[in-house]
């Protein structure tokens, strides 16, 4: 597979939504009134510091694209994962994954595409990496149709939502209050907009419950014994290799227990394998 690097950088703040349609800015001020020559002039110093700083990620970002293209992954690698001390964004876990995928370790690029899709979930290229990386493990992994609704947005995005639909509604509850006339004809429009205002709080409350109580992680070493009980004198059951997508149930020192394909239960260490929840 010829897999391409996004070559955009996207600073931290702008998690949301598909990341190749971010733009760059420099982050709001949230000054109500500015007073005072000593204040104008401290603000004027702010900006000239912050340009070279918020255009040093950029330029760091696109040196490591070069080096992803140039087929130097392990440099390439190095350096996004030095950008992420800046913050994440869907754009670096997006190209970590690419990076480690072609360095053979599948484990670590699914762990980056899972990352990526929880700041752009809807992104087509991100879904497309990972279902290629899985494809290439002879992996499936069936999602219920509620957690892939739960995932088309970002925590963000459905507070937006349900925010969006509660005021709609206090506005219509406000309208008909000073409108008694026209109380009639709001009627239904506010049960309706009342309705959806429920849904959409119900909808941000699973979201968030999903995505904290979801346990999953994947196997990042070439094979990972798994034995009946945390104890390294059981016998091995079976083995996992690096790319395998686990469920983790419960956890007792270094050892995790975790769930495999066609329910299989077992223990493991838990540095074999990297968690996103």
């Amino acid at each position: 597979m010829s897999v391409a690097v996004n070559k955009r950088w996207t600073p931290p703040e702008r998690r949301s939504g598909t990341f190749r349609k971010l733009r760059w800015s420099l982050p709001r001020l949230g000054l109500r009134r500015v007073c005072g020559t000593s204040l104008g002039l401290a603000l004027g110093c702010l900006l000239v510091v912050a340009l070279p700083c918020r255009a040093e990620p950029a330029a760091e970002f696109d040196a490591a694209n070069k080096l992803y293209e140039q087929g130097k992954f392990p440099d390439a690698t190095a350096a996004y994962e030095r950008l992420l001390t800046n913050g994440p964004t869907a754009a670096l876990h997006f190209n970590l994954g690419n990076s480690r995928f072609k360095r053979g370790q599948p484990g670590k690029a699914i762990f980056h595409y899972h990352h990526a899709l929880r700041l752009a979930p809807r992104d087509p290229d991100i879904h497309g990496n990972l279902h290629f990386a899985r494809r290439s493990l002879g992996a499936t992994v069936d999602e219920s149709l509620g957690r892939q609704l739960l995932r088309k947005l970002t925590g963000d995005e459905w507070a937006w939502v349900a925010g969006g639909a509660l005021g709609l509604w206090f506005l219509l509850l406000a309208a008909g209050e000073g409108l008694p006339g026209k109380r009639a004809a709001f009627a239904w429009l506010t049960r309706t907009c009342g309705g959806a205002a429920l849904v959409s709080i119900g909808l941000l409350v699973a979201a968030h419950a999903e995505r904290r109580l979801a346990a999953e992680a994947v196997v990042v070493v070439a094979e990972a014994p798994v034995r009946p009980g945390p104890l390294a004198e059981s016998k091995v059951a079976f083995s996992l290799r690096d790319g395998t997508e686990v469920e983790v149930l419960d956890a007792k020192g270094d050892w995790v227990q975790v769930r495999a394909s066609q329910q299989r239960v077992g223990w493991l260490k838990g540095d074999a394998i990297l968690r996103w929840d």
